[in-house]
């Protein structure tokens, strides 16, 4: 009775998802950092394979990770891997703290209700992600454009006022709120299916983890490109509409999937680390 009490505790899953975001976003800084890269030099790349043949662009397709990985390197040591890091822990670390209790306590509340769990595991993703991303968009706004946290928090104050910290905020919920719940829909139904198969919970959750952010991350990637793009050049690209005309005209629909490998990779791994991190600190604690 004393564990389930302390499972039910909202203590036990704000510490246990603040453990996890803290990991997870020093862990896989580099690649999302690859993936900002990756998709402020589309443009550039763009003209370059114009003058390439199919197989060069192919070529050049498949080595991009790591030259943009080499390049950071050479340029800023392997220390320049973790770069934006401080402004990815103050969104991450509170942001999934508080969207692990709140995933928790609108599952329970609905469950109460008589929802189903697989509309409850939809819906308490994507309605958690909403509320947590609107109160960690001015991070992110920073993050992406990092030079310095302070100065660029002056730049956009200055330049664009508090709209400028919410800038992409439409795109960043049409990635998240789906992504959210797709994600929380999957990882459940994943879990039950390699539960019928492999006994480790740890294993259980990894996998279900992975699979999960990899699927959800493919249907996503489009909302991503925009969100970063209206982030990065607001006034090339002031909206959700204009961004998508933008884009599609000029790169086509690959376009939209610049940067999804650094992406997929992350995703799937950061998803696959911080619930089973998660899981265990409140297993742990319970």
């Amino acid at each position: 009775m004393a564990s389930v009490n302390r499972q039910k505790n909202p203590t036990v899953h704000l510490a246990a998802g603040g453990v996890s975001g803290l990991v997870s976003c020093v862990l896989l800084q580099p690649l999302d950092l690859m993936k900002t890269r990756l998709q402020q030099s589309m443009q550039a790349r763009r003209l370059l394979m114009s003058t390439l043949t199919a197989t060069q662009v192919r070529s050049l397709a498949n080595i991009t990770l790591f030259t943009t990985l080499n390049d950071v390197v050479k340029k800023d040591g392997v220390s320049g891997l973790w770069r934006g890091t401080l402004p990815t822990i103050l969104r991450n670390v509170p942001g999934s703290a508080l969207y692990f209790l709140s995933v928790h306590s609108l599952r329970s509340t609905m469950e109460r209700l008589g929802v189903t769990k697989n509309t409850s595991n939809l819906i308490a993703g994507a309605a958690s992600r909403v509320v947590i991303g609107f109160a960690a968009m001015p991070i992110t706004v920073v993050k992406i454009r990092y030079e310095s946290l302070w100065n660029s928090m002056s730049s956009i104050w200055r330049t664009e006022g508090i709209p400028g910290f919410f800038r992409g905020f439409g795109a960043t919920i049409l990635r998240d709120a789906p992504y959210a719940g797709i994600y929380v829909f999957f990882y459940e139904n994943f879990k039950l299916i390699l539960g019928g198969a492999i006994n480790s919970p740890v294993a259980i959750n990894l996998g279900a983890g992975m699979l999960s952010g990899f699927s959800a991350t493919l249907l996503t990637q489009p909302f991503d490109m925009m969100k970063t793009r209206m982030q990065l050049k607001p006034l090339e690209y002031p909206s959700l509409l204009q961004s998508f005309a933008k884009i599609s005209a000029a790169e086509g629909m690959t376009g939209f999937f610049s940067g999804i490998v650094p992406r997929l990779i992350r995703k799937s791994l950061g998803s696959a680390i911080s619930w089973t991190l998660y899981e265990e600190v409140v297993r742990q604690l319970s």
